[in-house]
């Protein structure tokens, strides 16, 4: 005779208080990111999937997915369903059951990592940081690596949203009066926000500053740098953002903010210039929905030698000339 099976809500919560997403990523051979990773927040990664746990293991978002879209975020049983789509809840609910009370090997590691002695806040330690100067280790990796253009890399450093950090670029993140509340640290070895960062967007604004009437948005702070050096469509009241690479509350509120406003100013667009590749699509197509939302045009603007960013444009450049 066919009995349905039924989990009870005490199994549930055993299993959703026992089982961490990110043991259940781990059996799925994502890799922890470890230096984007903290005690609260563990980073994986499997090729172009990026995926965030946090609640203590009892929660996850998808980093690429809009927020409330469908598989974008849940408990331990979406995540397993989101893994395996063709297994049946009973399957589900027997895997889950084994992993009870599984150590996840990531959580382990960053639990060990040494805390964090500098308690002071991002905008203490940005005023901290020094102005670039020339020949220095920062204004070689930007220019001689990153192969940016002297006059941008000046211009933004006048403008007073990128500092030295010594072994990093620091560029500011800041909100709606302009103070700093985070910075995105980029250099050859290290890839991270400021501890305490809140994302906001990273804002360059060239010449006198004026109503924002065309706003371009990126993924890193180095590619709206880039995407400045190449832009041939410049207008006055362009303004280069980036959002260091994830659209959190935060930063959607701020390109909200900036959207409210170009409404009401002729022809004002959104230019869309995240990374040519799935990941900067799923960037996209959230762009898209906000300027939609907020009735602005909008546009997408792809490297021209399709490269993966503008910032490998600049470099193939650099490398043919």
């Amino acid at each position: 005779m066919y009995q349905r099976f039924e989990l009870s809500e005490q199994d549930r919560q055993t299993i959703v208080n026992g089982v961490s997403c990110a043991t259940l990523l781990e059996n799925h051979h994502f890799l922890l990111v470890l230096e984007k990773s903290t005690k609260r927040c563990f980073k994986y990664r499997k090729g172009d999937e990026h995926i965030i746990v946090n609640h203590g293991g009892k929660g996850w978002w998808d980093a690429q997915r809009p927020r409330g879209t469908p598989d974008s975020s849940g408990d331990v049983f979406a995540l397993c369903r989101r893994l395996d789509p063709e297994m049946k809840w009973r399957e589900v609910c027997s895997t889950l059951g084994a992993l009870v009370g599984v150590e996840p090997k990531g959580a382990a590691y960053v639990a060990q990592k040494v805390a964090r002695t500098d308690e002071r806040s991002p905008a203490e330690r940005w005023a901290a940081r020094k102005s670039l100067y020339r020949g220095g280790k920062v204004w070689n990796y930007l220019i001689g690596e990153r192969c940016l253009p002297e006059a941008i890399v000046r211009a933004a450093v006048a403008k007073g949203c990128l500092r030295d950090g010594y072994h990093a670029a620091w560029f500011a993140h800041t909100d709606e009066q302009g103070a700093v509340c985070g910075a995105e640290l980029r250099g050859p070895d290290t890839h991270i926000c400021l501890g305490g960062t809140v994302k906001t967007l990273f804002r360059f604004q060239p010449g006198s500053v004026q109503p924002v009437r065309r706003l371009v948005i990126c993924e890193a702070a180095i590619d709206a740098l880039s995407f400045a050096a190449l832009d041939q469509a410049y207008v006055p009241g362009t303004l280069y953002a980036s959002t260091a690479g994830g659209m959190g509350p935060e930063t959607i509120a701020a390109i909200q903010t900036h959207l409210a406003t170009m409404k009401a100013l002729p022809e004002a667009v959104l230019v869309v210039a995240t990374d040519d590749d799935d990941a900067g699509n799923a960037f996209a197509d959230t762009l898209y929905r906000l300027a939609d939302d907020a009735g602005v045009d909008f546009t997408r603007r792809l490297p021209p030698d399709r490269a993966k960013d503008f910032n490998q444009t600049l470099k193939n450049r650099a490398q043919a000339a």
